[in-house]
C-alpha cells in the first residue's frame, strides 16, 4: 500500500459545530477528518450555493494541533468533545479571526470506524510485530533501555540519528518505516522524543482487554502506585507456574523471574516501564487473547 493510500484509508470522519453565541457562526455545518497515520486533522465547511448544491470548503487547514501541549489523538475525537484552535488560520472568516480562540464541539462520530482504527495497527507495526515473534520479549526490553538512555537534552537532529540507529539495529526497520515513525514521535511541542511514544509508534500496544488484566497485575505488585516494584514482592506473588508454550518460544529470557532478577540486580526494583515492556513482548508472542489473559491470571493469581 502506498503512503497516500495508507493515509486516506486510515482516517476518521466526524461532524462538528462552532461554540458561539453568534447565529451565523453557530449554524455553520462542519465536517472533519482525523488521519491516524500522522495524527493530523482537517475541517471543512459545507456551504450552500443554490438549490441542492453544497460544496465543502477548507475551514481548518490540515495539520497537527495541540491539546494541552500534546497532539490530538484518535481517542480525543468523540461525541461531545471540544477541539480548540488558534484563529490565525488562512481559511477562517474575519469574524472568527477576531476571537482569541476557536472551539468546535464534535456532534457526531462514526464509532464503528473509530473502533476499527483503534485496533488495526499501521502497516509498519504489523510487519514489525511479525518479525519480532520468537524474540519479542528480549527485543522490547533492550529497545526500552536504549530509549530510556536517549539523551533528551540533545537537539532533534542528533535524536533522530540515534533513534534511527537503535530502531534499525533492534527492529530492522526500513528507512521508509523509520520516517513514518519519526513523523509521529517528533510532533510534540517541546520537541522531545518520549520513549512511550516511540514504543507505541513502532510496535503498537496490546489490546485494552489485555491491558486491563496487566494493570491488575501491576497494581497487585505496586498497590501504592509508586512506579516501581520491589523484586521481593515479585518473588512473593509469583505463583511458580510455567509460562505458556507460546511464551517459551520467545527465547531464553522469556521467564519473568529471570528477567526481573537481571533487571533489578542493582536496585532490587523493576520500573513500571520495564515491567510493561516485558508484557508487551509477551503479548506479541501470544496472539490469542484468552491464552494471554489466562497466562497472567495463573501466573499472578488474579
Amino acid at each position: 500500500m502506498s503512503l497516500t493510500e495508507n493515509t486516506l484509508s486510515n482516517k476518521l470522519c466526524f461532524q462538528a459545530r462552532i461554540l458561539s453565541r453568534c447565529g451565523r457562526e453557530a449554524c455553520r455545518k462542519l465536517i472533519g477528518f482525523f488521519f491516524t497515520y500522522d495524527q493530523t486533522l482537517t475541517v471543512y465547511e459545507y456551504r450552500n450555493f443554490g438549490k441542492n448544491r453544497w460544496n465543502a470548503l477548507p475551514f481548518i487547514v490540515r495539520g497537527v494541533y495541540l491539546n494541552r501541549g500534546r497532539p490530538y489523538s484518535l481517542q480525543d475525537i468523540s461525541q461531545g468533545a471540544e477541539l480548540h484552535f488558534c484563529t490565525d488560520g488562512p481559511h477562517l472568516p474575519q469574524s472568527l479571526r477576531q476571537q482569541p480562540c476557536l472551539t468546535l464541539r464534535v456532534t457526531d462520530v462514526d464509532d464503528t470506524a473509530k473502533g476499527a482504527l483503534l485496533y488495526v495497527p499501521l502497516t509498519h507495526i504489523r510487519a514489525v510485530r511479525d518479525r519480532l515473534r520468537g524474540r519479542a520479549i528480549q527485543t522490547l526490553i533492550n529497545l526500552g533501555r536504549d530509549l530510556q538512555n536517549l539523551d533528551i537534552k540533545i537537539d532533534s537532529v542528533q535524536q533522530k540519528v540515534l533513534l534511527r540507529q537503535s530502531l534499525i539495529e533492534q527492529l530492522c526497520l526500513t528507512e521508509q518505516d523509520f520516517e513514518a515513525v519519526w513523523r509521529i514521535v517528533s510532533r510534540r511541542a517541546e520537541r522531545r522524543v518520549h520513549p512511550a511514544d516511540v514504543m507505541r509508534a513502532v510496535t503498537g500496544e496490546m489490546t485494552e482487554h489485555r491491558k486491563a488484566i496487566f494493570l491488575k497485575v501491576y497494581v497487585k505488585l505496586d498497590p501504592n502506585k509508586t512506579g516501581f516494584i520491589f523484586l521481593s514482592d515479585i518473588e512473593k506473588f509469583y505463583r511458580g507456574k510455567q509460562e505458556s508454550d507460546a511464551a517459551h518460544a520467545a527465547g531464553p529470557n522469556s521467564d519473568i523471574l529471570a528477567f526481573v532478577r537481571e533487571t533489578g540486580k542493582v536496585t532490587r526494583t523493576v520500573t513500571y516501564a520495564e515491567f510493561e515492556d516485558y508484557h508487551e513482548g509477551l503479548s506479541i508472542e501470544i496472539p490469542d487473547d484468552e491464552e494471554y489473559i489466562n497466562n497472567l491470571r495463573a501466573t499472578w493469581s488474579i
